[in-house]
């Protein structure tokens, strides 16, 4: 897959969506910033000729030449439960897999909530715009309430990706591109209305199995 696609996966189930209730405060935001990132984290391994495996996952390590904000910062996040990982991973295998080349991969689940109220935004992309450093990336989101803002850019990199392009993710959606040839940035989430205001997102990663 050399650019970008945007896909209609379906709503997740009320138990998933509940999930992100329980999710703890993301490890490496820096005090002055706020308290606005919760995150859980798992690993699997899925192919064409299988089905799909969770694994034990490693520790998260941001790339320091790719992610200045959390560079060098090693994180190990709290596991994604079972049951919200395997409904995710069914959608990578059915909806998400045909998308990208065929071959084995390596993927990163990355169960993320953003949170704002009235006193503080929240920044889903801290680092502003950048790369990942994986091969594929999708964002999937299960969940907006009460926010104005999350609005996803993907920029052309190094000639490789066609042209930018910039998405509201509504619930349901999601996108799915090339990262090495794109940058991207999601614009920090205000509340709509006076109170709480979350997005509730899932990000999926890609690699290669055996390139890293």
């Amino acid at each position: 897959m050399h650019a970008y696609h945007r896909i209609h996966l379906g709503n997740t189930s009320i138990n998933v969506k509940k999930s992100f209730d329980e999710l703890l405060l993301e490890p490496w935001l820096k005090d002055e910033d706020g308290m606005f990132i919760f995150r859980s984290y798992l690993q699997a391994k899925t192919g064409c000729e299988k089905y799909f495996s969770l694994c034990e996952h490693d520790a998260f390590f941001p790339s320091k030449k790719l992610n200045f904000y959390s560079s060098g910062v090693f994180d190990k996040y709290p596991k994604i439960r079972k049951d919200v990982a395997e409904e995710i991973m069914n959608l990578v295998f059915s909806k998400l897999l045909p998308l990208l080349p065929k071959t084995n991969y390596d993927v990163g689940i990355h169960q993320i909530r953003i949170e704002t109220n009235d006193q503080q935004s929240g920044e889903p992309t801290p680092e502003s715009v950048h790369q990942a450093g994986f091969k594929y990336i999708a964002i999937y989101c299960s969940k907006i309430e009460n926010i104005a803002g999350g609005d996803t850019t993907l920029i052309p990199h190094h000639d490789g990706g066609n042209d930018g392009a910039t998405f509201k993710i509504q619930a349901g959606e999601a996108i799915i591109f090339n990262d090495a040839n794109y940058l991207h940035y999601t614009t920090p989430v205000v509340s709509l209305l006076p109170g709480k205001g979350v997005r509730d997102v899932f990000v999926i990663t890609f690699d290669i199995e055996g390139e890293k």
